[in-house]
């Protein structure tokens, strides 16, 4: 008996049939939101994408040439890093302790027409060639230009906006 009396007060086991999940309607309904959701955001991830790709590489430039002036002091002689024009290249250096960096995705330009440029400080951290100023972009895309200024003298160094028109590195 108080088997019975225990089984009486057990919650049913079996599924109620109205409940069975979403209908094949709400199904696509659901899926169309989604899609019109990922349509809209689409071009605003790729841009954000595009600008994350040059600010990378304007910052693994920056951290190229300031340890390149770094170890010229350290080491108590010249060292150079080259900055060469285009897409996909590799800067190299005979100071860069941590190895050559890959840019990839983004175009680097610069004033100057020699290709590759060469950047050089000596034992005192000088940079021996006039002030310098490069950019990176990727063409087509719409992404602002990141520039990187160099100073004659001490090497000092900014970051900016490059505007085309005007041909100079923009604070932000």
């Amino acid at each position: 008996m108080l088997i019975s009396e225990r089984h009486f007060f057990l919650p049913s086991l079996r599924r109620n049939p109205t409940a069975a999940g979403f209908t094949l309607t709400e199904s696509v309904v659901l899926v169309v939101i989604i899609s019109i959701f990922a349509a809209l955001s689409g071009p605003s991830f790729l841009s954000w994408l595009n600008q994350k790709k040059v600010d990378d590489a304007l910052a693994k430039i920056e951290g190229a040439i300031k340890e390149t002036q770094r170890e010229a002091i350290k080491r108590s002689r010249d060292c150079t890093v080259t900055i060469p024009k285009g897409i996909d290249q590799t800067l190299t250096g005979n100071c860069l302790v941590t190895g050559n960096r890959t840019i990839e995705d983004v175009t680097i330009y610069y004033s100057y027409s020699t290709t590759p440029r060469n950047i050089s400080f000596d034992f005192k951290g000088l940079n021996t060639p006039p002030g310098t100023t490069l950019w990176v972009s990727i063409p087509n895309s719409g992404v602002k230009p990141k520039c990187l200024a160099i100073s004659t003298g001490i090497g000092l160094m900014r970051t900016g906006n490059y505007d085309l028109g005007a041909g100079e590195c923009i604070r932000p």
